[in-house]
């Protein structure tokens, strides 16, 4: 949480650095800033003023009044506790910052620094004392909604859901925490032992039967489609240690039934870390009916890390998954292998951007079906509002298969193109609307082999956690 508490209130970093602007004005947020700023002005904390002009500049580029501030503060050179438990804090030593912060405290009562002791005292684990400080800065009108977010994370930590809840709720007040304090109300949502979640939708496919793109229309097959998929998620020690997963999924055209795919998945695994990384193992079976009859059943491991930092992640996965096709499809028996590289970025609290990259090794019985695929991936997500979530993806595959195909006249070599866009709407009672357009096209060697589809939809998603 250090990220988002710099980002609360005081930049941590040095305040007479050059001021990054935010990406969309908030002149509401500056002016909270600029009272901050004036009040420790008055009060001689000349650094934590310095700090809270450079935070009101940075959310309102117009704020020249801050900025000039700022300005004269940083040729006088201001030094205090307060100015030194910053740099601590944003060097990751939350002890000593908080110690800083108490010694800021210690002359006369001042609201920011029990706030930012608050925070370390948090961050350390150290929940009283988090606690007292946190509530003399919610008595400040300036600190309330800051305090208010984390006094509502300490009560999650006690198990006291919803007096939690209900105090991320009520930091929305600030819009400068509405954001933040509306993921982490979801969080804690679906932060418990038990997680149940169901998600239903109806939509088009434009070619269920995968038609190519050279054939007239009217061999494209187009139907309306209906999904369904219920899962519960139980761990016994929530986010850390082990954990038990159960899924089933339908997907039915309402008239190509033959089309129909329905199956269930089961998983075990473990997940632990230690400071900014993580990691995780796991065991899955899973299997498949097609047409209604049954199609393929397959056990997986799979491993993944990843490490963490302010504003960027990167991990790294991989897996093996052995897979046992019914009688029609034995050729298809062997093993899938692969494993992706993942980078995530933060430029704000508000945006997302991922880029990954991916190979799979498809080793079958009938050598003639086994292939190399590889290709890269993009995302991104934005949550423009409270409540409302925004994202794309796209993705290229390169597959290329191993043998010579006598019946087709050539060695097989395939483009998959994928596309996906999507927005989520929080509803009341821990659901969401969502709405999405998902495309796909196949570019091959093998003229017969290439299509396009397009699949709209609207659906309902549930998630909930209980103790």
């Amino acid at each position: 949480m250090i990220p988002l508490a710099a980002a609360l209130l005081l930049a941590a970093v040095d305040p007479c650095a050059p001021v990054e602007p935010a990406g969309v004005a908030e002149p509401a947020s500056a002016a909270a800033y600029r009272e901050i700023a004036e009040e420790e002005l008055a009060r001689g904390g000349l650094d934590a003023a310095a700090a809270a002009f450079r935070a009101a500049a940075a959310a309102d580029p117009a704020d020249l009044r801050s900025r000039e501030a700022l300005r004269q503060l940083c040729d006088a050179g201001a030094e205090d506790p307060l100015a030194r438990g910053l740099r601590l804090m944003d060097a990751g030593d939350c002890r000593a910052a908080a110690a800083a912060f108490r010694e800021a405290r210690a002359g006369a009562p001042r609201p920011s620094a029990a706030l930012l002791e608050g925070i370390c005292r948090y961050e350390l684990g150290d929940d009283v004392a988090a606690e007292a400080a946190l509530r003399e800065a919610e008595a400040h009108p300036p600190h309330r909604a800051e305090a208010r977010l984390y006094l509502g994370l300490l009560a999650l930590r006690a198990g006291d859901r919803e007096r939690g809840l209900a105090l991320l709720d009520a930091a929305r007040g600030s819009p400068a925490l509405e954001e933040a304090a509306d993921a982490l109300a979801r969080a804690a949502r679906l932060g418990g032992r038990v997680v149940l979640s169901l998600a239903a939708e109806g939509g088009w496919d434009s070619n269920v039967n995968l038609a190519p793109t050279g054939e007239p229309a009217l061999a494209r097959e187009a139907d309306a489609v209906a999904a369904l998929r219920a899962a519960a998620l139980v761990r016994p020690w929530r986010e850390a240690g082990p954990y038990l997963r159960v899924a089933g999924l339908l997907h039915e055209p309402l008239e190509l039934r033959s089309y129909a795919v329905r199956g269930y998945d089961a998983a075990g695994g473990w997940r632990g870390g230690a400071g900014r990384a993580d990691l995780l193992l796991e065991y899955a079976y899973g299997a498949r009916t097609f047409g209604g009859d049954p199609y393929v059943s397959f056990h997986r491991l799979l491993a993944s890390a990843w490490l963490r930092s302010r504003r960027a992640s990167a991990g790294v996965t991989g897996f093996v998954r052995l897979e046992s096709y019914a009688s029609a499809w034995s050729g298809f028996d062997g093993t899938l292998a692969g494993g992706e590289v993942r980078a995530a970025w933060l430029p704000s609290p508000r945006v997302r951007l991922s880029v990954a990259y991916a190979v799979a090794r498809d080793a079958t019985e009938d050598d003639l079906l086994s292939y190399l695929e590889h290709g890269p991936r993009a995302e991104v997500r934005i949550v423009p509002a409270a409540g409302l979530r925004l994202g794309a993806e796209a993705g290229a595959a390169r597959r290329a298969y191993d043998r010579f195909d006598v019946a087709l006249g050539v060695t097989r070599r395939d483009t998959l193109l994928d596309a996906v866009a999507y927005a989520e709407r929080d509803l009341a009672g821990g659901w969401a609307l969502r709405l999405s357009v998902e495309a796909r096209g196949a570019a091959s060697n093998v003229a017969a082999l290439e299509y396009v589809k397009v699949v709209p939809a609207l659906g309902l998603v549930w998630a909930r956690g209980f103790r």
